[in-house]
């Protein structure tokens, strides 16, 4: 079974890096209508439930090819596009193409890179740091692909984030969760990393949209 699997992973990695050219990073960016009115400390953390059962921070969904049997999918192999991107687990793939977005859109933010949510202190601590006024973390709980590759279909992209902003002197000033379940409707002239990445960029589009993310953002510190 094993070999099995393994033969199995490199015919979908193959079909993923097939005929269809990876879309460009600008592509895979979140771009934002509005800008917020402070720089921000932006960090994306990894609670995933199937994470502290066991799989690796890179893990990010299922794929399901030959005999329906179900193969693992990771970072490097499904969504890196860049050579960078290879050595990335998902939050810090989530986390650079956000604040790459967000750098694009005119937005004033630096990554941050932490593990674990801080508490006010060390909170107040990153964002002075970084010479900043808020620390916005995303936190998540679910992100997850399922896609079966034998026929051109609808797959499911099931996410579930917690939304923090931290102000320098205030300290949380937003905690919201946002869960939802997208469904991707397939193209056959499209690659499943295509369709992934652009759902990636869509629902972080989506979270920073939300309204009461969107005034957190916008009221001066």
């Amino acid at each position: 079974m094993k070999k099995i699997k393994i033969i199995l992973s490199m015919l979908i990695i193959g079909a993923l890096s097939g005929c269809v050219t990876p879309i460009p990073l600008a592509e895979q960016t979140p771009q934002i209508a509005y800008k917020a009115t402070d720089k921000v400390v932006i960090s994306v953390i990894d609670n995933r439930k199937r994470v502290k059962e066991g799989k690796p921070k890179n893990y990010v969904g299922k794929a399901h090819a030959s005999f329906g049997i179900p193969v693992d999918w990771h970072v490097n192999q499904v969504l890196a596009t860049e050579d960078s991107d290879k050595d990335k687990n998902l939050s810090q793939f989530i986390e650079h193409r956000l604040t790459a977005g967000l750098s694009k859109s005119g937005w004033d933010v630096v990554s941050a890179n932490i593990d674990s949510r801080p508490d006010k202190a060390t909170a107040a601590e990153i964002i002075t740091k970084h010479q900043a006024q808020k620390l916005l973390i995303l936190d998540l709980e679910e992100w997850y692909f399922s896609i079966n590759l034998n026929w051109v279909t609808a797959f499911n992209f099931d996410t579930n984030t917690k939304v923090y902003v931290y102000e320098i002197n205030n300290g949380i000033t937003l905690e919201k969760t946002i869960k939802e379940r997208d469904v991707i409707e397939e193209k056959s002239s499209e690659s499943p990393q295509n369709n992934v990445l652009r759902a990636y960029r869509d629902q972080l589009i989506d979270i920073f949209n939300d309204e009461d993310v969107k005034k957190s953002l916008l009221q001066a510190n």
